[in-house]
């Protein structure tokens, strides 16, 4: 379907080039500056460290949500210690990438 969808819309539609529309064109503002620049590194290791606490909280979620029942079949202080452990492993990581300044943006 997408690949007729495609064929279909490269055959019957309009063939108007303009100047104008192959203009680069982000958020409703005309870009400024060199387009093939290259982003910093640190912009990725954020990103990356944000998926991963988001992640993190993914995980969570169900652990507290069934702690009840975990709490009722005797497995709770076991299940609080693994999620105090995975909680206490990613916080290493939030630290080290403290220190190392991975999250100054003005370095």
């Amino acid at each position: 379907m997408g690949v007729g969808a495609l064929s279909v819309s490269r055959f019957l539609g309009a063939r108007r080039q303009m100047p104008k529309k192959e203009d680069p064109y982000e958020c409703g503002i005309p870009s400024v500056g060199a387009e093939g620049e290259k982003f910093s590194v640190k912009f990725y290791l954020v990103a990356v460290s944000f998926i991963l606490f988001d992640i993190e909280t993914v995980f969570l979620m169900p652990l507290a949500l069934r702690f009840q029942h975990f709490v009722q079949l005797k497995e709770g202080l076991f299940v609080l210690t693994l999620g105090g452990l995975f909680v206490f492993v990613l916080t290493l990581g939030l630290v080290y990438e403290w220190r190392k300044g991975l999250l100054d943006w003005n370095r």
